[in-house]
């Protein structure tokens, strides 16, 4: 169909979802496109001058997008990318088509977009990206992706069918062998950590889930395990290694549930960043930000000034103030997260209030049994409040009953909020750890009793 013709339903389409109240449109325009042009998103794309940049991997996409985005806007870049975080084709279709006039003409110059794993192979023949950067992998919804062996395939598919520069997370092992699929060696590009970024975790640790060589697939040695299976690993048959990287941070100065400041080298140069998202996982989604801002051209002061006054993505360590708590929402969604969530924010902490909220909806991933894979164990002597909320509420509550920890079943969301916010003194924070469309729910919530998140993407 011609092209104008494919655009103008699509934007109606988002039009009439808008005045429907149903915001603008989500992936719909994307549908509709795909409907009647499937290679549309291909045609839109060839118009960005700049190039395509993609994220994909199981953790950190959203932040990671929204790192970038920042850096290249504040070099001057008009950047089109999926805010939303609908990261399957129609997403990036739908991200595509609100940027392009009725013509087809490209009212940004760059493309960024945070893309599914198993989606990859469907998005990057058609965008055909300049550079992809993967975060890590690890096992996420089962019931969709496998296992990772499988996810790693996947998105080597996506990679082969490109000719783009590849930003890889030298730290996991699956991960740093997918530049079997580059076209060439140095169109290859590793970021990682070199020095140890906070005190060992102790005997909570996620169970690792990639520990064999990709070669030959004997188990790995580690020499420094970061956490789950992201550290410094060789196979003990010298077929594969982790390799050196680019970007890597030498030292970690302070590292607090506020943020950290860290010393990161680029090929050897060192420089010092002030980071205000916490955790070691926001280390590597930094890290990949810088990897690929300097990749483009872009000066370590810029990115230095950027990273400086980030915000967190929607869900993401996003703070809201509700009747003078605070109320932090950290999304969960696979082991390896969840648990990084818990080291961070919540274990070690003395009369712990949170409230965990679990969804199965496709989106979510059918299948909860990845919450034994979790080490609640650790919040049983803290004596925590803890409340249950969500379509799999009760699984969770189970889960934490084998813990030994006490929790509370919330006859709904809304009032889950309210016993949380009631639960916790004026002055002091409650967690909410949701599931990717509970967080959703949450959002709504938050956003109907707080100015201060109405303000924030949705």
């Amino acid at each position: 169909m011609n092209v104008t013709l494919t655009l103008l339903a699509s934007k109606t389409a988002a039009h009439l979802s808008q005045l429907l109240g149903r915001g603008g449109g989500g992936a719909l325009p994307g549908v509709v496109a795909e409907m009647l042009d499937p290679h549309l998103s291909g045609k839109l794309a060839a118009g960005l001058s700049g190039g395509v940049i993609v994220v994909t991997g199981t953790n950190g996409k959203t932040t990671t997008t929204k790192l970038i985005g920042e850096i290249l806007s504040a070099h001057g870049v008009k950047v089109v990318t999926n805010s939303s975080g609908s990261n399957l084709k129609r997403g990036v279709v739908s991200a595509l088509i609100a940027a392009a006039d009725m013509r087809g003409k490209m009212t940004a110059t760059v493309g960024l977009f945070e893309v599914d794993e198993a989606s990859l192979r469907l998005v990057a023949p058609e965008i055909k990206p300049t550079h992809i950067i993967v975060t890590n992998l690890f096992r996420d919804q089962l019931d969709r992706y496998g296992e990772l062996d499988t996810t790693a395939k996947l998105i080597g598919e996506g990679i082969a069918a490109t000719s783009a520069e590849l930003y890889l997370n030298a730290d996991d092992p699956l991960v740093a062998s997918l530049a079997k699929y580059a076209g060439k060696p140095a169109d290859v590009h590793y970021f990682g950590i070199e020095g140890v970024p906070v005190n060992p975790v102790g005997e909570h640790q996620t169970a690792i889930d990639s520990d064999r060589c990709p070669e030959c697939h004997s188990r790995l040695e580690f020499s420094r395990v970061f956490y789950g299976h992201v550290g410094h690993y060789r196979c003990p048959k010298g077929d594969f290694s982790r390799p050196a990287g680019e970007v890597v941070i030498t030292n970690v100065e302070t590292a607090d549930r506020m943020g950290s400041r860290f010393v990161a080298a680029i090929r050897g140069k060192r420089s010092t960043y002030d980071f205000p998202l916490p955790g070691t996982y926001n280390l590597y989604n930094a890290l990949a930000a810088i990897s690929l801002g300097q990749g483009v051209g872009i000066g370590v002061e810029l990115i230095q000034q950027t990273l400086a006054v980030t915000q967190a993505a929607f869900g993401r360590v996003e703070r809201v103030e509700i009747d003078g708590r605070t109320l932090v929402l950290l999304l969960i969604k696979n082991p390896a997260g969840f648990t990084q969530v818990l080291q961070t924010f919540v274990i070690g902490r003395e009369a712990v209030r949170a409230m965990f909220v679990i969804n199965d909806l496709a989106a979510d991933g059918r299948d909860v049994s990845w919450l034994w894979d979790v080490p609640i164990e650790a919040l049983a002597g803290s004596n925590p409040t803890v409340l249950t909320a969500g379509i799999r509420g009760s699984d969770m509550a189970m889960r934490l009953h084998y813990a030994g920890v006490k929790s509370t079943p919330a006859a709904s969301l809304a009032e889950g909020i309210d016993a949380l916010v009631a639960a916790t003194p004026v002055g002091e924070t409650a967690y909410i750890l949701p599931t990717y469309t509970a967080m959703l729910e949450v959002r709504k919530l938050l956003q109907s009793r707080s100015k201060t998140m109405q303000e924030m993407p949705r």
